[in-house]
């Protein structure tokens, strides 16, 4: 086994025995693959989801709940599942 892949031993014991010449095979690895998607996905959540906006300094899911709170407000209480059922109409 090597240290490159440590799954190398894995990936060869799923290869098909009887290779044909019509059949052929090929292993592709997908580990950078997954590093590049998790840094692009973490890239993503830090800039667009978790810093709040200068603007009014809520999140975007903070201000939809804020959104839906004034779309909701007719001088009575409001359930919070009610709150939660109208927000989620924005998804």
């Amino acid at each position: 086994m090597s240290e490159e892949n440590p799954n190398e031993e894995e990936l060869q014991d799923q290869t098909p025995q009887d290779t044909s010449e019509e059949q052929e095979e090929t292993i592709t690895k997908v580990t950078g693959m997954y590093r590049d998607w998790f840094l692009d996905y973490a890239s993503y959540v830090i800039l667009e989801r978790a810093v709040p906006a200068i603007e009014d300094g809520f999140k975007p899911v903070q201000r939809r709940i804020m959104h839906s709170m004034k779309d909701l407000d007719d001088g009575r209480y409001n359930k919070v599942a009610n709150i939660v059922g109208h927000t989620m109409q924005y998804h």
